[in-house]
């Protein structure tokens, strides 16, 4: 008799007041109805929801009470995938904090649309034409700031490890209105296909940062300039960024971080390399990106 003239789901051994034991060439087995089966399948489902739910509520109170949001990556990653990490949450952060009028994205297509529809007509004179063009090329100014500042982000992550980058906003070096830290301390990096796909970490990363709430904030936002400062190795050879010796992140400002991390439990042989952090010191880059509303 083949294997599918039973209806029932085989286990190891076990007894149950709606189950009984059955013998197949002497072995003796344990069987569980197919409606049974059901059940099984339901109380995992359930269960499994639970755990979901019992996570981001964890998760939702540290971001609140500890301003501390993990992501953990089921895998390795590319030193490439930590600098765009970086760079999508600056660009969120920016929006978020309504230091943009809409997303990065929505604005670059903004911009083409404007520089098109500049280009094919004269000028115009006129008090509603110019301060369109006013809003504009605000946008324009912010987006090449911010553009700058992202490719010689590109440029020192090619040149050391970063296991940290500050976002600060408003304010001074030493006591800004809000700061931003994402944390790469405990990703652990590898080159090649085994790594995760950038895409699929950014989903994950975005996904968690909007169950958690981290960035939101019900106080009505005002605009100011953005300072990006930078850990890395002191002997990196970066040019553009300046070093900032014995600067020191400021601790009577709450401080929002998003730690990214490698599960531990994913790697397979893989030893994370001892990094001297007394030789990293933090990079500023020499220009800010300011704030604008269209």
């Amino acid at each position: 008799m083949g294997d599918n003239a039973y209806p029932m789901m085989l286990c190891g051994r076990g007894h149950h007041s709606y189950g009984g034991d059955f013998q197949i060439h002497g072995k003796t087995f344990a069987f569980v109805p197919e409606n049974m089966q059901a059940q099984h399948c339901n109380m995992t489902a359930d269960k499994h929801q639970f755990n979901t739910a019992e996570c981001e509520a964890e998760m939702v109170r540290r971001a609140k009470e500890e301003g501390i949001v993990s992501v953990v990556f089921q895998g390795t990653v590319t030193q490439e995938g930590c600098c765009r990490f970086v760079s999508e949450i600056l660009k969120c952060i920016l929006y978020q904090r309504q230091q943009l009028p809409m997303t990065y994205d929505q604005l670059v297509y903004s911009q083409k649309k404007w520089q098109n529809s500049k280009a094919g007509k004269d000028v115009v004179c006129g008090r509603q034409v110019n301060m369109a063009d006013v809003n504009e090329r605000k946008c324009e100014k912010t987006l090449q700031d911010l553009e700058e500042v992202l490719h010689h982000l590109e440029v020192l992550f090619s040149l050391s490890t970063v296991p940290r980058v500050l976002l600060l906003m408003g304010g001074s070096l030493v006591l800004p209105k809000e700061i931003y830290e994402v944390n790469l301390e405990a990703l652990e990096l590898e080159t090649g296909d085994q790594c995760l796909r950038v895409s699929s970490c950014l989903r994950q990363l975005f996904r968690t940062l909007f169950v958690a709430d981290l960035l939101s904030d019900s106080r009505p936002g005002r605009l100011m300039p953005t300072t990006v400062l930078v850990l890395a190795h002191r002997d990196c050879g970066v040019g553009w960024f300046h070093p900032k010796l014995r600067f020191k992140a400021p601790t009577s400002v709450k401080k929002q971080t998003i730690a990214l991390c490698t599960d531990p439990c994913s790697l397979r042989n893989a030893i994370k390399d001892l990094v001297d952090w007394q030789e990293y010191v933090w990079f500023q880059a020499p220009m800010t990106i300011n704030g604008f509303c269209a």
